[in-house]
Parts: C-alpha cells; sequence; structure tokens
C-alpha cells in the first residue's frame, strides 16, 4: 500500500514544502518572560519547525494544551527525503513519515488536526479560523500562536504549466501523483525545469530508475548558490551520465500532444524545443506568508519579519522555518533559507522562549550541501558572486587537496574554494566539491564560521587523521595556509577569471609541470621550465615582465614564485588553483 492511499483527492499540483530559515534584525518587543506560562498554544505547519517545537514544548510544560494545524495528510514528513524516494532510492516511502497523530498524541500528548487550513488570524481576540477535511469553518482560541507553515513552490507563469502531466514536487502526495503517473502511462522521459537541490536530486534519483532526463535551469549554472567555476564540474559530470543540460534557458511556453503517450514539447524562448512525456516544475520556492500578512503582521520578500526570539510583530505570535525572515550571519542582511536544520532549531529555541528561557536565533551561515550523481557539493556563507553583489570585494583562493592520503586506495581529489576578507581573515564562505570528504569539511568551516574563527585559526585546526579519512595536512588546513599566505605577503595570486587572452600576451608566462604534464595542454604564451629546472633556468627570463607562474593545482605555483621572487622577480603572481582551475572550472579560452 502506498501512501497516496490516504489521500483523498488528486489534487496534481498539491503544494507543501518545509525546509529551514533564516533571520533578520529584531523589533522593538519587551523581552521580560511572561510571569504565567500559556495553558494553549496552537501550531500552524506540521513539518520540521512545528514537530521541532511542539516535542520541545511537551518536555518543558506537560501541562499546556498543544493543538496543531495541519493543512495535508502527514505530519512530520520528511520533506528532504522526497526528491529519493521518488525513483525509488528509499525501501519505502513510509519512512518519510514517522509519527502519525495517534502517535503523536501517545507520545506527546499533542492533538493533530490533519486537512485543517488555517484561513484567519484575529489577533485581537486571540483567535483563528480555519477549515477541516469536511469542508466545515471552525474557530479556535489560543494563548501563543507559531506559525510554521514552511514554503510554497515557486511556479511561473508559464503557458501550458497546468496540464496534468506538470508536477510540483515539495511534498508527498506529489512525490506519489508522479509516482503513479509513470507507472499508468509508461513513459520515461522527463524533463526537470529547475537546476537546484530539489531538480538535481530528482534528475538522479530518477536517472538510477532507468528515466531520460532533461534539466532546463534558468540561470548560466545550476545549483545557483555556488560560483560558475565550481558548477562548471557539475556540468561535466552531469553531461557524462547522459542527461541532457540545458542552460540559461527560458521556458516560453509547454505544448501538449493529445494522447496519454504522446509526449509534451517545452518550447525555450531561444525557439530550441525539447520533448518529454512528464515534467517537474521545481523553480524555487518562496514563504508562505499570505496567512500572516492577512493577520497584520510585518512581512517582507524575505517572510515574517522576526526578531532573536523568532517572535512577530505581535508578541504573542512566532514564525519559524521556511516562512520566516532572519540574518545572514555573514554579509549581516536579512535572507530566508530554506533548510530543514535551521527550522528545527528555530521551533526548539521558539519553545524554550515561551516558557521562560530567553534562548536566541543566532542567525545562520547558510550550510548546504547536494548530492549530484557521483559528486558532492557543499557550500556556507556565500559564493563570490553573492558577495560582490552586496557591495563587498572578498578575496579568495582555490586549492584541489586529496580526500585523504593519496597513497592509500580510492582517493580523490576535491575542489576547496575559499572566501575571507582582508586584512582580517574573517571567512565570508566556502564552496567544496568531490567525491567523498565533502561534508566533513564543509561541517568544520561552517562550524568555525559560526565561533566567528579566521583563516588564521584553520592553520592551527587539530583534525582526526589516519589514512583512510584524511590527511595530516587535513584540506582544511590547507585552505587556511594559502590564504594566510596570501594575507602575510608570502605569495600574490592571480585568478583565471582575471585574464584573458590578450593579457596573456602581455605576460611572461612560466608553466612549472613536468615533461609529461605539458602534453596535455598549456595556458596560451607559456614557456615550459619544470620546477626542478627552474633555478638553472631563470637567466632566460626577463626580470623587468610582469611574470605568472602555474602548476597543475598552485603548490609547485607556489615554490617558483618563491624561487623566483627570491632571485629579484619582482612582478610575479601564481595561478590560483592552477590548470586544473583553467581545464575544469570552464576558462578552456586561456588554453593554447
Amino acid at each position: 500500500m502506498t501512501l497516496i492511499s490516504h489521500l483523498k483527492a488528486p489534487h496534481l499540483n498539491a503544494p507543501h514544502l518545509s525546509l529551514p530559515h533564516l533571520h533578520h534584525k529584531g523589533t522593538t518587543v519587551e523581552e521580560a518572560s511572561p510571569p504565567l506560562f500559556p495553558t494553549k498554544i496552537v501550531v500552524v505547519g506540521g513539518a520540521a519547525g512545528g514537530m521541532s517545537f511542539v516535542t520541545r514544548a511537551r518536555r518543558l510544560c506537560e501541562s499546556a494544551e498543544i493543538t496543531i494545524f495541519e493543512k495535508g495528510p502527514f505530519v512530520d514528513f520528511a520533506t528532504c527525503g522526497i526528491p529519493y524516494a521518488l525513483g525509488g532510492l528509499l525501501q519505502s516511502d513510509e519512512a518519510l513519515v514517522p509519527q502519525t497523530p495517534e502517535s503523536t498524541k501517545a507520545r506527546y500528548n499533542v492533538d493533530v488536526r490533519l486537512g485543517s487550513e488555517v484561513i484567519n488570524i484575529n489577533r485581537e481576540k486571540k483567535t483563528l479560523e480555519y477549515t477541516t477535511e469536511d469542508g466545515d469553518t471552525q474557530c479556535t482560541a489560543y494563548d501563543k500562536l507559531v506559525l510554521a507553515p514552511g514554503a510554497e513552490p515557486n511556479r511561473p507563469a508559464i503557458p501550458g504549466a497546468d496540464a496534468d502531466n506538470v508536477f510540483s514536487l515539495q511534498t508527498i502526495p506529489d512525490m506519489e501523483y508522479i509516482k503513479c503517473y509513470l507507472a499508468t502511462h509508461n513513459n520515461r522521459s522527463v524533463a526537470i525545469i529547475g537546476g537546484g537541490c530539489i531538480g538535481l536530486e530528482a534528475a538522479e534519483s530518477l536517472h538510477a530508475s532507468g528515466a531520460q532526463i532533461s534539466i532546463i535551469e534558468y540561470l548560466p549554472h545550476v545549483f545557483p548558490p555556488i560560483d560558475q567555476d565550481i558548477a562548471a564540474r557539475l556540468h561535466a559530470e552531469i553531461k557524462s551520465k547522459g542527461v541532457e543540460l540545458y542552460l540559461s534557458a527560458r521556458v516560453k511556453e509547454i505544448r501538449h500532444a493529445p494522447g496519454p503517450k504522446s509526449a509534451s514539447e517545452i518550447v525555450l524562448e531561444s525557439g530550441e524545443k525539447i520533448e518529454a512525456h512528464i515534467i517537474l516544475l521545481v523553480a524555487g520556492v518562496r514563504p508562505r506568508t499570505e496567512l500572516a500578512q492577512r493577520a497584520g503582521l510585518e512581512c517582507n520578500r524575505f517572510g515574517v519579519i522576526t526578531n532573536e526570539y523568532m517572535r512577530t510583530t505581535d508578541p504573542d505570535i512566532y514564525a519559524i522555518g521556511d516562512m520566516a525572515c532572519t540574518m545572514n550571519t555573514v554579509t549581516k542582511t536579512q535572507h530566508n533559507l530554506a533548510l530543514a536544520g535551521p527550522a528545527n532549531r528555530q521551533g526548539r529555541l521558539v519553545a524554550d522562549h515561551i516558557f521562560g528561557r530567553k534562548v536566541a536565533y543566532r542567525g545562520s551561515v547558510g550550510t548546504t550541501v547536494c548530492q549530484v550523481f557521483g559528486l558532492n557539493v557543499a557550500i556556507v556563507g556565500s559564493s563570490i558572486r553573492s558577495l560582490r553583489a552586496q557591495g563587498l570585494t572578498p578575496e579568495y583562493i582555490t586549492v584541489h587537496p586529496p580526500n585523504h592520503d593519496s597513497y592509500y586506495p580510492n582517493s580523490s581529489t576535491m575542489t576547496l574554494k575559499l572566501a575571507f576578507s582582508r586584512p582580517d581573515g574573517r571567512i565570508l564562505g566556502a564552496q567544496i566539491l568531490g567525491k567523498e570528504g565533502v561534508d566533513k569539511r564543509i561541517d568544520v568551516i561552517a562550524t568555525c564560521m559560526q565561533a566567528g574563527m579566521t583563516v588564521f585559526d584553520l592553520e592551527h585546526l587539530e583534525l582526526a587523521y589516519a589514512p583512510p579519512f584524511g590527511s595530516a595536512k587535513d584540506p582544511v588546513n590547507v585552505a587556511g595556509f594559502v590564504a594566510c599566505n596570501v594575507l602575510r605577503g608570502d605569495t600574490e595570486i592571480v585568478h583565471p577569471e582575471d585574464l584573458t587572452s590578450d593579457l596573456l600576451e602581455y605576460w611572461q608566462v612560466v608553466d612549472v609541470r613536468s615533461e609529461d604534464e605539458f602534453k596535455n595542454g598549456l595556458v596560451k604564451c607559456a614557456l615550459r621550465i619544470s620546477l626542478e629546472e627552474l633555478r638553472e633556468n631563470m637567466n632566460t627570463l626577463d626580470k623587468s615582465k610582469k611574470t605568472m607562474v602555474y602548476c597543475q593545482d598552485g603548490y609547485r605555483g607556489y615554490s617558483a614564485y618563491r624561487i623566483l621572487k627570491q632571485n629579484g622577480f619582482e612582478h610575479v603572481a601564481n595561478l590560483d588553483g592552477g590548470f586544473k582551475e583553467i581545464t575544469q572550472g570552464g576558462h578552456a579560452t586561456l588554453i593554447a
């Protein structure tokens, strides 16, 4: 029996989602703990944030009456697992719903009302109206109200997007309808409009089930939080699996041919046409703020305005999760982070605050990880592109260390891009891509950022080491070493994005790789002098010219830089990330 058997009606594009969240400035609300704890608490939304709140609230107060109103057919559902269950990567869809109304009542003494949509809040009377599964409208009172309805799919106004074979992918009902459609129509071609986390995870899951996949992304690269050079490696991985990838692609319309087995035609503004039997429209999400706006709570495009206790502009109403506007601790700006981790933490701290414990939300550094076929990609903080868009001028370095000792079997290289500020070395963000060990390193850097550490601290981190797990110089240490070299003036670097073919003609470019590596290509205008031969051939170079040195990944280039600098070459720079950054980062025009 599938989960769809619990549903009453097949709303093909049923919205609902629960990801995580973000933070913002405090409001001018008196934060003194109330002398008496509330006796009646109402929660709107039964996913990550809502359930985290009620379980914590019950542990703090046994006597409070707690009720959850959930619009959908499930409570405590694992939204983040939906793309993996879609293609059958999970053994059972039932694993996505660990709790039921009955088990929640038995374990936590919490009343769960499924199929109940809250439609209005009367702040003056402290009541709310809701519709039941039977369509009736009822009213209930509250002492404290916690809003956690999550986010809703962003559905662009595309002609033809309302057809039966065009689906959202945000809820368990969405997933079940897609699986039923696949099973009953026996169609195996799927077009995914949207190259974010959900789209990429769905692509991998459906690809594993044998479906033919196309990904259509509006922006120049998939996984929008990262930079173009990191995404270029994802593009290569995606294409290597036989997935069609369309970038900077704007959908003009979707045309549908008659007949259940006929493919639809997605027409791009460029005129290109893509055929698919099933279309997933997963072009991001937006916070569900309509209810809060009707109630007169202050909102903006990032969600409901909250203070450090997740309190809204009404002292008796809190907002958590996807619908809450919170603070980005890196840029000190408002944002909305659709992730389950922050939502869970916010739910817990709201319970603490309601019951007299002043635990404040510290904001978010935005830690995200995603599996894309054989690669894992992660980001914390902001990308270089995003930092520049906010008026900052970050410095950054790129390194390519192994995930563990290279002599130990199955070692693989990762790419780590670290952003920081001058001269203090404050960590602004990191992006990591590789086969293994990505999550471990991004978590370390995220912890450092939340602790206020700098790149100078990364040099000194003592991390677990044994050949199967890491290196004596962990990738995080290596990133710290290189960043500190830059800040201390031990090296000057130049990034591939700053180079052009015309500019290279005016530089003295020296490739210090080995003879065998030269065969794999050279940067334009490069002279071939291996590192081992550099000292004895320095007299062939012009000290007055601006010189760029490079190797495969940057390490030998740094050694070459130090040799030349200490021998009277005044204007020298090492190519950040080395030749690998040019070949894998999307800079092929710089290759001879």
